[in-house]
């Protein structure tokens, strides 16, 4: 895989950031999402981590991409919304990583956010909701908590 970059001395790490979630199995939809930007895009460092919970965090997996040469890491939320943690929780702590490593240029990359794109997913999830049940009649599994040691929101 070609490395793509803006000069011929920069190579660009891209980073799927979540939310994270204690639940196990509850990033497997992102992981899915990464896996497959990896076969579509011309980067070679593609990574995912989460803010907290299960998961590889984001100080580590920043610190992986450098290790593997990034001098340009990208973060692209895997948000839907610009609140409180788009805000100030990511920028935050993407400025500790870059005052620790003054040489690779960081970017806060877009949200997922408004895309005429959702208005089909959402149509047809509504449509593959109409023959589901009442949530009265749903028996559902407890959640498999991990109880970890990180953060969680």
């Amino acid at each position: 895989m070609t490395v793509k970059s803006l000069t011929g001395s920069e190579r660009t790490a891209i980073i799927l950031l979540g939310h994270g979630s204690r639940a196990a199995g509850a990033a497997e939809d992102m992981e899915k999402v990464v896996a497959r930007l990896k076969q579509k895009l011309d980067y070679d460092i593609v990574d995912i981590c989460q803010m907290s919970g299960l998961g590889d965090l984001f100080p580590e997996v920043f610190d992986r991409c450098v290790s593997r040469g990034a001098t340009r890491i990208m973060v692209v939320p895997y948000f839907l919304h610009f609140g409180v943690h788009l805000r100030q929780d990511v920028p935050a702590m993407m400025m500790e990583k870059a005052r620790q490593y003054q040489h690779v240029k960081l970017i806060l990359g877009k949200h997922i956010g408004f895309d005429d794109a959702l208005v089909g997913i959402i149509k047809k999830r509504i449509s593959e909701s109409e023959e589901l049940y009442d949530i009265r009649e749903i028996e559902f599994e407890p959640v498999e908590d991990c109880h970890c040691e990180h953060n969680s929101h």
